[in-house]
């Protein structure tokens, strides 16, 4: 169903939105900082900027989030029902930025109706069963499912990850990442999600606890152990007030993720001193200046096009949803061990 629209030898791709909200429609940056790196910054606003897909219409059931749909993308269809934009506007690729709870609904019924791809929200459902359905659906109907951890895409992180593979710091050991006032499933699945990139390794087993578990999404903190013996700790508790940091911690040095994410150090341990003393030392990444939002379209297409697997699949986003889920059964079962996978499948946790 891919269009022919097509500017020189170009393929172009349709693209929709359901769900209007801030990621929907509505993002705009990072609080103005460094916009060269987060513009465009929500679903409709990078199928506008991307050269190889034309946003065609959105969807939402809120009247003032249509009003402002149609303010913001003059001559730009809009429907209350993604059922009826699906079928009248027939897009090559659609995005679901609506709350985690109509993820799986949404991406089933889209999947079935024949798109080339998805690009869902985190956290990327509300079950693990609901997450064994999507992969399920979408590999069926041979749709490219992507799920919105953006620091995938992120040059950043890409290259922060090759030093690290490099032996830079000698085998990573450690992962340590914290983020304060947040919550598991909204924004602390990024952190998931980006321990996950950094250790490259099944997750066998994990165990934490919840910091506020009589609130909707609630924070937490948890510990877990891949196959090769890495060890992640992960803090996304309510009650911190400083932006999201990491340590990476191997067997030579450690690296270090400050400011939220704006500054990196490099700490090289010196091997001939008797009390194991680290001395600072320049850390050479050089990364293309480019939203990670577009390189996330660039990947998207180059999966529909080759059939490959994208840098933040289904299964990518499966695994970062039961690690949370896992915080939460290990909360509710005396902050005991959970081993992964997990085998109650129908666990729930709600989140926007």
């Amino acid at each position: 169903m891919i269009n022919k629209k097509v500017r020189g030898i170009v393929l172009m791709y349709k693209a929709a939105v359901i769900g209007l909200g801030v990621m929907g429609n509505i993002a705009d940056g990072l609080g103005g900082r460094h916009p060269e790196m987060y513009q465009p910054c929500c679903h409709a606003d990078v199928y506008e900027f991307h050269p190889r897909t034309e946003l065609v219409a959105g969807s939402t059931r809120a009247p003032e989030r249509q009003a402002l749909f149609r303010e913001k993308r003059a001559g730009k269809s809009v429907y209350s029902d993604y059922r009826e934009m699906l079928k009248e506007e027939e897009p090559d690729i659609v995005s679901i930025a609506t709350p985690a709870t109509s993820h799986a609904e949404i991406t089933i019924e889209v999947a079935k109706f024949g798109v080339k791809g998805i690009y869902c929200e985190k956290a990327m459902a509300v079950s693990l069963a609901e997450c064994d359905r999507m992969i399920e659906i979408c590999e069926q109907t041979g749709t490219v499912l992507m799920i919105n951890h953006q620091r995938r895409w992120d040059n950043r992180y890409i290259e922060l990850r090759r030093f690290v593979e490099s032996g830079n710091i000698g085998n990573l050991q450690l992962i340590q990442i914290s983020i304060g006032g947040s919550r598991l499933c909204r924004s602390g699945s990024h952190m998931f999600d980006l321990a996950l990139m950094f250790a490259n390794d099944e997750v066998m087993s994990g165990y934490g606890w919840l910091s506020d578990p009589d609130n909707f999404d609630p924070g937490g903190v948890g510990f877990f152990e891949t196959q090769g013996g890495i060890r992640i700790f992960i803090d996304v508790s309510t009650g911190m007030n400083h932006g999201f940091q990491v340590d990476l911690i191997g067997q030579d040095g450690i690296i270090k993720v400050l400011d939220g994410g704006f500054q990196f150090e490099c700490w090289i341990i010196d091997q001939s001193s008797e009390f194991r003393l680290m001395a600072k030392k320049h850390l050479p990444i050089n990364y293309p200046i480019r939203s990670c939002w577009l390189n996330a379209i660039d990947d998207l297409l180059n999966c529909i096009e080759t059939n490959e697997r994208p840098h933040s699949s289904g299964y990518d986003g499966r695994v970062a949803f039961e690690m949370i889920t896992a915080i939460h059964q290990s909360h509710y079962s005396g902050r005991g061990p959970i081993p992964l996978p997990i085998n109650d499948r129908d666990f729930r946790i709600e989140s926007n």
